[in-house]
């Protein structure tokens, strides 16, 4: 009798066309979502599993025995956990925001006229027009071309901020001086989502887990993302994990399976470690960190109902994004953030090489506040504080800064 083992598991998903749930009526998977156009999904583990409520007699019996023991609503739990790399889990980041995702926003000359750049104050100045009004906002990650200078050309710059009237734009890394250059372009990469204040779009997905050795599969369906979380060790690979939820588990095996057919390879981006990239809170560049987690929690919930076993609807609950910074104490600059209750921001800037255009995330956070700074006295070494937070809604006016919780801009999304 063969035996599975992991390398030879298979995870695969695809978005259903809608992400409605009708509360009485399950999906045909065979038609919706279909077998065809399904995606492999990079992982480390996937604990995606069919829960079901049970139900244990309490009849009182002159036999001192449990007579009956039952089954009743059934549903998806779990979830997913790999390395964290450009484009492969965007999908289920826009889910989880309940977001939709921006294209590219691309200008010319003809819009600001001409463009200098100045390494000692790391800015980019436009001579007309409204950067900002144009599309452009702070965690963008934005390359110019048909520069006259040859090192600000196909460079990823992260945007920081807007001033003077958002005709000059902050960037990172400080690019190479140049005067007023009349030719240039500038866009974004990739895509960007964000928690949207009105406009939320629910979705679902169906997920298979295929073990190819036994040519058997169970398939997960009308699955709605629950929350994501990121966690970015000083040192070590980024990883990432998607909480699930669904209605109900489909299993054949042979001539049936797997219930997709020929789904796209996985894609082949490099993975996210911590070292490579930015981090800055409060406006500040911070080098001291020594961990971060940002945690997007969507409190998705069911309610079993009478006369059916399945889900009638996967309840999406609010955006709650917390997270928890460690760092080397440096001074009390955080120590006064968390008692003087200061509303900060934090960017997070995530490469995966060193190369100018390297495949690039940000994931920025416009306003946050610390929720303790606990600092222990412990050994020789450096002294570690620790600092909870709580992701708030911006509703300020800072120039460029999206009225949100949390967006994330990732250059290899489509």
């Amino acid at each position: 009798m063969s035996l599975e083992q992991g390398t030879s598991v298979r995870v695969s998903y695809k978005a259903y066309a809608s992400g409605a749930i009708v509360a009485n009526t399950e999906a045909t998977s065979s038609s919706d979502p279909g077998a065809t156009g399904a995606q492999i999904l990079r992982r480390v583990s996937s604990t995606l599993k069919l829960a079901k409520a049970t139900y244990q007699s309490n009849e009182i019996r002159a036999d001192h025995q449990i007579a009956d023991y039952r089954h009743g609503g059934r549903s998806v739990t779990g979830g997913i956990n790999g390395e964290y790399s450009p484009g492969t889990y965007f999908d289920f980041i826009e889910a989880a925001m309940l977001g939709t995702k921006a294209s590219a926003v691309a200008t010319t000359n003809t819009d600001w006229t001409s463009v200098a750049a100045s390494n000692s104050g790391s800015t980019f100045t436009v001579a007309s027009g409204d950067l900002v009004s144009l599309g452009y906002r702070v965690g963008d990650i934005v390359r110019w071309t048909n520069m006259s200078v040859a090192a600000n050309n196909s460079t990823n710059f992260v945007v920081l901020g807007f001033s003077s009237a958002n005709q000059v734009m902050s960037v990172f890394p400080a690019p190479t001086d140049q005067t007023a250059d009349t030719t240039a372009n500038l866009t974004t990469v990739g895509k960007n989502v964000m928690i949207p204040s009105t406009g939320h779009v629910s979705r679902k997905f169906g997920f298979e887990h295929y073990f190819t050795t036994l040519d058997y599969h169970n398939f997960f369906t009308e699955c709605r993302i629950g929350g994501v979380k990121w966690t970015l060790p000083a040192t070590g690979m980024a990883t990432f994990d998607v909480t699930v939820m669904g209605r109900d588990m489909e299993s054949a095996s042979g001539a049936s399976s797997p219930f997709f057919t020929s789904p796209t390879a996985a894609n082949t981006n490099g993975l996210f470690t911590a070292v490579n990239g930015l981090l800055r809170v409060g406006g500040s560049t911070v080098g001291v960190v020594t961990g971060l987690t940002i945690d997007l929690n969507a409190n998705p919930t069911t309610t079993p109902v009478v006369g059916q076993n399945s889900a009638p609807e996967i309840f999406i609950g609010r955006e709650n994004v917390t997270g928890q910074m460690t760092a080397l104490l440096d001074g009390g600059t955080l120590i006064d953030d968390f008692k003087n209750e200061s509303e900060i921001d934090l960017l997070c800037y995530l490469t995966t090489t060193s190369a100018v255009n390297s495949p690039a995330n940000t994931i920025y956070l416009p306003r946050i506040k610390l929720g303790d700074a606990a600092v222990g006295v412990t050994g020789e070494q450096g002294q570690i504080i620790t600092i909870p937070y709580q992701a708030l809604l911006y509703g300020g006016a800072g120039a460029g800064v999206p009225a949100t919780t949390i967006r994330v801009c990732d250059t290899e999304a489509t």
